[in-house]
């Protein structure tokens, strides 16, 4: 019987072992993530808030208006 239990097909491929303890690593990562309840909507936006009043303020000492937009519909890069 205790042939049984070492038979080469039974023994698992170091490979699929580690594939397994990185698997499981990475579902206990992202059920952190989740419980951390991070609002990273609000935070993207408070982000983007604040570069703008950066570049809003240093516009206004400048004397300068920032203005952002498509030229003609190209996005840059044309030449």
């Amino acid at each position: 019987m205790y042939d049984e239990l070492n038979h080469p097909s039974q023994v698992q491929h170091p490979l699929e072992f580690l594939t397994q303890i990185e698997n499981s690593a990475a579902m206990e990562q992202e059920l952190l993530l989740r419980d951390a309840g991070t609002p990273w909507a609000d935070l993207l936006a408070a982000y983007v808030d604040a570069l703008n009043e950066m570049a809003l303020r240093g516009a206004e000492e400048n004397g300068y208006i920032a203005t952002y937009g498509l030229d003609e519909g190209h996005a840059g890069g044309c030449g």
